[in-house]
């Protein structure tokens, strides 16, 4: 399944090294700048700034870590997957705190990918990504958007039925607690109410309340062994493929 959601915006943000320590830079956040210049900016991105370091020699090391935006445990974002990705919020102190989900356009990795798959120990899905509309390479706004797109999806009968009594309870639960938030938002005090669900809408279990109450986005990690694992008998692994953890809300 391959669910791919995001306008292209010309909104450009880099990331320059400056001795052992990453250097955040600003500039052309209040310009238009083209891809071909945002790719430009960011051709040498290193993609871990979690501790300081010295850059590493080993080019397998910066290939296992997504860009800072997207990277546990210090990514400086809060997000919560029930809602689309124009609802984050980033961390304080600055320089991000404030901004905006735009500053998420740029390349998920130094690698600048064409096609990622999206695997958790959270949910039982694959999820594939290509690059949006006038993107060269998967961005960090592509993975947010396109996992939240796949977990608006109905769950189906199917899924339903292969989930235990346990996980019945939960998902019921998820979203129960999903709806009482709707009705908060989208109360009749709403001067907007064509922006609520529908009623239909609103009593179906989405795929987003497999989660539980782990429904923010922690970031991305490698985790190879369970990526084979996670891997159908018989198949082959084509696609660069990120495991992605949550944590709860």
């Amino acid at each position: 399944m391959d669910y791919v959601d995001s306008q292209p915006r010309n909104i450009s943000h880099s990331w320059s090294w400056n001795g052992d320590a990453y250097t955040p830079s600003l500039q052309g956040v209040s310009e238009m700048r083209t891809p071909a210049q945002h790719n430009i900016d960011n051709t040498g991105l290193i993609y871990d700034y979690s501790t300081r370091q010295t850059m590493p020699s080993n080019l397998n090391i910066q290939k296992a870590c997504p860009h800072p935006f997207l990277a546990p445990p210090s990514a400086p974002l809060i997000y919560d997957l029930r809602y689309a990705p124009t609802s984050l919020r980033f961390l304080s102190p600055p320089p991000f705190a404030g901004c905006g989900y735009e500053f998420l356009r740029v390349s998920l990795t130094s690698e600048r990918p064409r096609q990622i798959r999206l695997i958790s120990p959270y949910f039982p899905w694959a999820f594939d990504i290509g690059p949006s509309a006038g993107e060269e390479a998967v961005t960090c706004l592509d993975v947010l958007s396109t996992l939240h797109a796949a977990l608006q999806c109905p769950l189906t009968d199917t899924e339903w039925g292969t989930a235990g009594d346990d996980k019945r309870t939960s998902l019921i639960r998820a979203r129960d607690r999903r709806l009482w938030i709707q009705l908060a938002l989208y109360g009749s005090s709403n001067p907007a109410p064509h922006t609520r669900p529908t009623a239909q809408r609103e009593s179906l279990l989405l795929r987003v309340d497999w989660l539980g109450s782990s429904v923010a986005f922690m970031g991305l990690v490698k985790d190879e062994a369970f990526a084979r694992r996670r891997l159908i008998p018989g198949g082959r692994e084509r696609l660069e493929t990120w495991v992605v953890k949550f944590r709860k809300l």
